[in-house]
Protein backbone atom coordinates (compact mmCIF):
# COMPACT_ATOMS: atom_id res chain seq x y z
CA UNK A 1 0.00 0.00 0.00
CA UNK A 2 1.39 3.61 -0.98
CA UNK A 3 1.96 6.08 1.67
CA UNK A 4 0.22 9.20 0.12
CA UNK A 5 0.83 11.47 2.87
CA UNK A 6 1.13 15.12 1.90
CA UNK A 7 1.46 16.64 5.46
CA UNK A 8 5.05 19.10 5.38
CA UNK A 9 4.75 19.34 9.11
CA UNK A 10 4.16 17.81 12.02
CA UNK A 11 0.30 17.99 13.61
CA UNK A 12 -0.51 19.00 17.19
CA UNK A 13 -3.67 17.53 18.70
CA UNK A 14 -4.89 20.67 19.91
CA UNK A 15 -8.69 21.66 20.08
CA UNK A 16 -8.88 25.21 19.91
CA UNK A 17 -12.20 27.36 19.12
CA UNK A 18 -13.02 29.11 15.54
CA UNK A 19 -15.09 30.87 13.37
CA UNK A 20 -14.78 30.37 9.31
CA UNK A 21 -16.97 31.29 6.62
CA UNK A 22 -16.38 30.68 2.64
CA UNK A 23 -15.27 33.62 0.76
CA UNK A 24 -16.31 31.76 -2.63
CA UNK A 25 -17.87 34.49 -4.75
CA UNK A 26 -21.77 34.46 -4.20
CA UNK A 27 -21.70 32.39 -0.59
CA UNK A 28 -24.07 33.35 1.41
CA UNK A 29 -23.69 31.31 4.51
CA UNK A 30 -23.08 32.88 7.82
CA UNK A 31 -20.27 32.81 9.95
CA UNK A 32 -19.79 29.00 11.78
CA UNK A 33 -18.04 27.71 14.69
CA UNK A 34 -16.32 24.88 15.06
CA UNK A 35 -13.07 23.70 16.67
CA UNK A 36 -10.00 22.58 15.61
CA UNK A 37 -8.95 18.27 15.91
CA UNK A 38 -5.52 18.65 14.82
CA UNK A 39 -3.19 21.74 13.75
CA UNK A 40 0.01 22.01 12.16
CA UNK A 41 2.20 25.24 10.16
CA UNK A 42 0.52 23.96 6.79
CA UNK A 43 -3.31 23.35 8.09
CA UNK A 44 -5.91 22.23 10.49
CA UNK A 45 -8.41 19.49 10.35
CA UNK A 46 -11.86 20.48 11.64
CA UNK A 47 -15.46 19.29 11.60
CA UNK A 48 -18.24 21.94 9.88
CA UNK A 49 -21.88 22.14 10.56
CA UNK A 50 -22.86 22.58 7.35
CA UNK A 51 -20.96 20.22 3.78
CA UNK A 52 -18.10 21.69 2.90
CA UNK A 53 -16.78 21.71 -1.21
CA UNK A 54 -13.26 20.83 -1.48
CA UNK A 55 -11.50 23.55 -2.88
CA UNK A 56 -13.65 26.22 -1.22
CA UNK A 57 -11.44 29.20 0.30
CA UNK A 58 -12.52 30.15 3.83
CA UNK A 59 -12.22 33.21 6.01
CA UNK A 60 -10.95 32.22 9.77
CA UNK A 61 -10.57 33.28 12.98
CA UNK A 62 -8.88 31.32 15.80
CA UNK A 63 -8.97 31.91 19.56
CA UNK A 64 -5.29 31.05 20.69
CA UNK A 65 -5.53 29.19 23.96
CA UNK A 66 -4.01 31.16 26.79
CA UNK A 67 -1.29 28.58 27.84
CA UNK A 68 0.08 29.17 24.29
CA UNK A 69 -0.09 32.76 23.69
CA UNK A 70 0.38 34.26 27.27
CA UNK A 71 -2.50 36.39 27.18
CA UNK A 72 -6.09 35.82 27.13
CA UNK A 73 -8.32 36.38 24.00
CA UNK A 74 -5.70 35.85 21.40
CA UNK A 75 -6.74 35.37 18.05
CA UNK A 76 -5.31 34.37 14.77
CA UNK A 77 -6.85 35.82 11.60
CA UNK A 78 -6.42 33.86 8.08
CA UNK A 79 -7.20 32.24 4.79
CA UNK A 80 -7.09 28.50 3.89
CA UNK A 81 -8.43 26.59 1.56
CA UNK A 82 -10.55 22.95 1.72
CA UNK A 83 -8.32 20.37 0.91
CA UNK A 84 -10.15 17.03 1.79
CA UNK A 85 -13.17 15.67 3.57
CA UNK A 86 -13.58 12.33 5.86
CA UNK A 87 -16.26 10.83 7.19
CA UNK A 88 -16.02 10.33 11.18
CA UNK A 89 -16.62 7.86 13.43
CA UNK A 90 -19.66 8.94 14.40
CA UNK A 91 -21.29 9.91 11.12
CA UNK A 92 -19.64 13.46 11.58
CA UNK A 93 -17.94 14.62 8.64
CA UNK A 94 -14.13 16.32 9.10
CA UNK A 95 -12.22 19.02 6.65
CA UNK A 96 -8.95 19.11 6.03
CA UNK A 97 -7.92 23.04 5.54
CA UNK A 98 -4.78 24.00 4.27
CA UNK A 99 -3.72 27.35 5.32
CA UNK A 100 -2.59 29.86 2.53
CA UNK A 101 -2.43 33.45 4.38
CA UNK A 102 -1.90 34.80 8.02
CA UNK A 103 -3.33 38.06 8.23
CA UNK A 104 -2.81 39.00 11.96
CA UNK A 105 -2.48 37.90 15.13
CA UNK A 106 -4.77 40.11 17.61
CA UNK A 107 -2.18 40.62 20.41
CA UNK A 108 0.91 42.37 20.52
CA UNK A 109 2.40 39.80 23.34
CA UNK A 110 1.79 36.93 21.00
CA UNK A 111 5.22 36.23 20.46
CA UNK A 112 7.17 34.33 18.25
CA UNK A 113 7.81 30.90 20.88
CA UNK A 114 3.91 31.14 20.88
CA UNK A 115 3.56 30.72 17.19
CA UNK A 116 6.39 27.65 17.41
CA UNK A 117 4.75 26.07 20.08
CA UNK A 118 1.33 26.24 17.82
CA UNK A 119 3.27 25.48 14.47
CA UNK A 120 6.05 23.41 15.37
CA UNK A 121 8.56 23.55 12.61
Amino acid sequence: MQNLEKRTSPRQSLQIPLHFRSVEVGATEPELSSETSNISRSGLFMRSPLPLKVGTPLSMTLRVPTFLSGNPGTDMQCTGRVVHERSLPNGDIGYGIRFEKLLSFQSAAFSESSESAIFPA
